[in-house]
């Protein structure tokens, strides 16, 4: 009677898990219609539904400076901006996406940001940044990624991205939590001691499942390997006997551990051990690693979670990651609880994105281009009146806080911008490029990683207000500029420019006129204080 009440719950878990993406199959819209127009039908219905009028189009300096933010994470500088505010060209928008993924900054940033999500808060976990940037240039597959990264696949990368998991491998249970909050979009950590709280089929059976895929899993001088003999693990359950695991994917589905003969199973892991240590005593010389099981566990995990019948999970996770990102509020909010009963805001969109996503091999590229080319990417994120609508109707732009990488970059281009030419010749860029990573780099420890749902710290706005060796550096290149300019209406307008990426309004004129002329006996102590006043301001630190 126990295992067939297992067993059925592990069939209803599975069932419950992909019914958020399948449940309106039938009903999703035609697979060849483009991502933009697919999602802003879907969230204008739901405007509708509420009736609510959404904040209108987001004017074109807004726009491109989030585009360049996004795609390139950092500001324009003043020439492009003013290129794309100039531009009569009806397309100038999919031109400037199309140019922005295709750059190397979109290579880079990307490398940044997904250097943070897959960390995922953990400390211990580390930076696989030269394997992304690798990846992102030859503009490798989601799919392809994650065989990477859990060291699944068929020819190793030069880069070591299974580093992804040797550095997590003295806390499996912390590893077992990021990759199943990670890759499937389903936090289970709290199944390791209990049933899940929100989903009462997901039990401790799934979590242990889940470890054991990587209870094989070794870090050999820097190799990540596989043992060849394994003890049967098992886990005592918060009610009942101890019970044996298997390696077990978050659908339910089990697999057999291929287990090598031994007579002596003791014995035989005994030896592996000592065979182990004595090879790694002598791998500086001659480099000779174990010989690894046949039966290669994390191969197993990646070949169960890309199956046909099981990729949605992997799939809809990166999308509903994605859109966080981009409109920063997800499909289905928490973006590491997705399962039905969490179905989220818009799911026959988040079904329709993930088979999109699925059928275009998990081009990650695509996806991003085309959710940032939609109306409602692109609405202003000023509402006026009340109430504000809630998050997940899409209604008006979100205001999000710069990443250290953004905001260090920002402000070195704010205070040079120079650092970036109009030279867009690869080797050109990619030289500019490099010199403002190096230029931004040290700045970037002075802010924290934006969290959700958690505001700056008060310690982090008097850092960047009181920072002596910040403060000299504030508008110190941007001054010989401001100098030349004819006039202080002219040099209000170049430090806007370069700060804000935007025209002066008239109030700023008026206002820094006024204090320039109050400062006329300090001249040059006075540009940089207005320099200082733009970097410091909430319109330069989010991504509005």
């Amino acid at each position: 009677m126990y295992v067939h009440h297992v067993q059925v719950r592990l069939l209803l878990v599975g069932l419950l898990l992909s019914l958020t993406t399948r449940a309106h199959a039938a009903e999703l819209l035609p697979a060849d219609r483009p991502v933009p127009d697919v999602i802003d039908h879907h969230v204008d219905q739901q405007l509708q539904k509420a009736k609510v009028t959404p904040a209108p189009q987001a004017d074109d300096a807004t726009l491109v400076r989030r585009l360049y933010l996004d795609l390139a994470g950092r500001i324009p500088t003043p020439s492009e901006a003013r290129e794309y505010i100039d531009s009569t060209d009806p397309k100038k928008r999919d031109k400037l996406v199309a140019e922005l993924v295709a750059s190397p900054e979109f290579v880079r940033h990307n490398a940044n940001e997904f250097d943070a999500f897959l960390r995922n808060d953990n400390g211990d976990g580390g930076s696989v940044r030269p394997y992304l940037l690798a990846a992102f240039k030859e503009g490798r597959l989601w799919d392809r990624m994650f065989r990477d990264l859990i060291g699944a696949a068929e020819t190793p990368h030069p880069a070591k991205p299974e580093q992804y998991i040797t550095r997590r491998l003295k806390d499996r249970d912390a590893l077992t939590r990021d990759i199943s909050s990670v890759f499937f979009g389903l936090n289970i950590s709290c199944a390791q001691c209990h049933t899940h709280p929100y989903l009462k089929s997901l039990t401790q059976d799934y979590f242990f499942g889940m470890r054991e895929f990587f209870a094989a899993s070794y870090d050999f001088q820097g190799n990540l390997l596989e043992r060849r003999f394994v003890k049967p693990a098992d886990f005592k359950p918060k009610v009942g006997a101890a019970r044996p695991v298997k390696m077990m994917f978050l659908n339910g589905q089990t697999v057999d551990r291929g287990a090598e003969p031994a007579d002596d199973l003791a014995k035989a892991i005994q030896e592996e051990t000592k065979s182990i240590e004595q090879l790694g005593k002598a791998y500086a010389k001659d480099k000779v690693v174990p010989p690894q099981s046949k039966f290669r566990a994390r191969e197993k995990l990646a070949d169960l979670a890309l199956k046909p019948e099981n990729r949605d999970l992997f799939a809809r996770a990166m999308v509903n990651r994605l859109w966080f990102r981009f409109y920063g509020y997800g499909l289905v909010m928490r973006v590491d609880q997705m399962h039905a009963n969490n179905p989220g805001s818009h799911p026959e969109l988040l079904a329709w994105l993930t088979r999109d996503f699925i059928a275009h091999d998990y081009d990650l590229k695509r996806l991003i281009a085309g959710l940032v080319s939609t109306k409602a990417y692109a609405r202003s994120s000023e509402w006026k009146g009340d109430p504000v609508p809630a998050p997940e109707l899409f209604a008006v732009g979100s205001v999000r806080p710069l990443t250290p990488a953004q905001w260090a970059a920002s402000f070195q281009l704010a205070n040079n911008p120079a650092l970036i030419g109009r030279d867009k010749t690869s080797e050109a860029r990619e030289k500019a490029l490099a010199a403002l990573e190096n230029a931004a780099r040290p700045l970037e420890s002075l802010i924290q990683y934006p969290r959700d749902d958690i505001p700056i710290p008060v310690n982090e706005s008097m850092r960047l207000s009181n920072d002596p060796g910040l403060n000299k550096t504030i508008g110190a290149q941007l001054l010989p500029t401001l100098k030349k300019a004819s006039d202080r209406k002219a040099q209000i307008t170049e430090a806007v420019w370069a700060v804000l990426s935007r025209p002066p309004a008239a109030a700023e004129y008026e206002l820094f006129e006024s204090y320039l002329e109050r400062r006329k006996d300090r001249p040059d102590a006075a540009l940089q204080q207005m320099v200082w006043a733009l970097l410091n301001s909430p319109e330069f630190r989010f991504n509005h």
